[in-house]
């Protein structure tokens, strides 16, 4: 898909061995594109860089950025064919991206809810854990706001037609939901239950027995309103708030005891963003645990809600298919721990999408192997994996006045990688040219 994009372009440069050198950096040993030339010329055997220089990598990032919706749509084509991505179900959401670098990307970076300067990431993944898509938005945009645009890629750059749409409680709205039903699309989505005044007051109160679907978790539902809710319930996570909240409301009861309501410590305990919800102020400015609210917090514990317009699925099913979503959670860990994905050095939108471009990449690389060594049955993880193929060298050496590239013995566990992922083992020896 790259190649394909670059037929009408006119580089100078090997745009694909440079765009190869920052994404097997991101994976492998991230940094800055500074660092990457360094690592490129002296950590590495990699002939296709020699004629890099600094502004060819960043120019392969304005390119990845150009070609983005192409090369998407290439690789989703690849990942079909490659390895049967399963789009029956997809997810997205989106996360916050921290900005620690000068200037402010012409206004991408913004001030979010969190009151800090950001941009926000928003990633779509298969069911089988691919990412195949992502947009780059301000820090100021609204999760909610985000959805339509996103459906409307899975319909137009993908043609994914039937799927199930299952998105985190950040991107539920009345209106919303009625994009997603008018474009023919199957949800499921977090509802925000305190938020809902029928969900709160109604659909958490639903009588009946919940049905175990494992050991932390079960589930029973309801409708209102034409909708289908799921009630799904943790036990594990439910003793776990409970014995947090006993411990606090324990702790202000012997705080509050005796406590003159016009001292500073008063006025501190009332503005706690925890302790302050289980407090209430008598007539004369005595605090006391507010016992309801304590009740109140309980009904919660440990409980979610699903919102659906599937009935082909049971609740069972549907709730199963929702807890996946930490999947894009634990990518977003990934893009974020592939050293740092804040792009100090990128003060640009586009050389800054670029970066985030290439961290995608790289972990659509970490996917792909981890699935290649599961289906393989080879017992690593893809760090492992990635160290057992670093301790392989590559070494030059005259024999006889010819110089020859001879490649260090690949352990079992290199070998076993190699093999998962249906290729063969650099040569051992090989004659290098003059």
């Amino acid at each position: 898909m790259v190649k394909r994009a670059l037929q009408k372009r006119d580089f100078q440069f090997d745009v694909q061995a440079a765009l190869k050198g920052v994404i097997f950096n991101r994976l492998i040993n991230p940094g800055s594109e500074l660092s990457v030339m360094e690592w490129l010329e002296r950590d590495i055997h990699f002939p296709q860089g020699d004629e890099l220089e600094l502004h060819h990598l960043y120019r392969s990032l304005d390119f990845l950025v150009e070609e983005k919706e192409k090369i998407e749509a290439g690789l989703f084509n690849r990942l079909l064919d490659l390895f049967s991505m399963d789009t029956d179900v997809v997810f997205y959401d989106t996360t916050l991206v921290s900005y620690r670098g000068e200037g402010g990307g012409n206004g991408l970076v913004q001030y979010s809810r969190n009151k800090e300067k950001e941009f926000l990431v928003g990633l779509m993944l298969s069911r089988d854990g691919f990412p195949f898509a992502h947009q780059v938005l301000p820090g100021n945009t609204a999760d909610v706001s985000t959805v339509e645009a996103v459906a409307d890629k899975l319909s137009e750059r993908f043609s994914v037609g039937r799927c199930l749409f299952v998105a985190d409680r950040g991107m539920i709205s009345g209106s919303n939901l009625e994009y997603l039903e008018d474009q023919g699309r199957n949800y499921v989505v977090g509802v925000p239950a305190r938020k809902y005044k029928g969900v709160r007051d109604v659909v958490l109160s639903t009588r009946g027995r919940y049905h175990s679907i494992k050991d932390n978790l079960r589930v029973k539902e309801t409708e209102l309103k034409g909708k289908r809710y799921i009630i799904c319930h943790n036990p594990k996570e439910a003793k776990r708030v409970e014995l947090k909240r006993s411990s606090i409301v324990e702790k202000l009861e012997d705080e509050i005891d005796g406590l003159n309501p016009e001292t500073q410590k008063a006025h501190r305990l009332l503005s706690h963003p925890t302790k302050s919800k289980y407090l209430r102020q008598l007539k004369d400015g005595t605090l006391r645990i507010d016992r309801g609210q304590v009740r109140e917090e309980a009904r919660f514990d440990g409980k979610y809600v699903l919102v659906t317009n599937d009935y082909d699925l049971s609740s069972g099913e549907l709730a199963t298919t929702y807890r996946k979503l930490k999947r894009i959670e634990q990518s977003f860990h990934s893009l974020k721990s592939l050293e740092e994905v804040t792009p100090v050095y990128h003060r640009t939108p586009q050389r800054m999408k670029g970066h985030i471009f290439v961290c995608v990449l790289a972990h659509l690389l970490e996917r792909a192997l981890q699935k290649r060594l599961r289906e393989e049955e080879v017992d690593l993880t893809v760090p492992q994996a990635i160290r057992e193929l670093g301790r392989m060298k590559a070494v030059e050496m005259e024999v006889d006045g010819e110089p020859y590239l001879f490649r260090t013995e690949a352990s079992k566990e290199a070998n076993q990688v190699f093999k998962a992922m249906h290729m063969r083992p650099p040569t051992r020896v090989r004659e290098l040219e003059e």
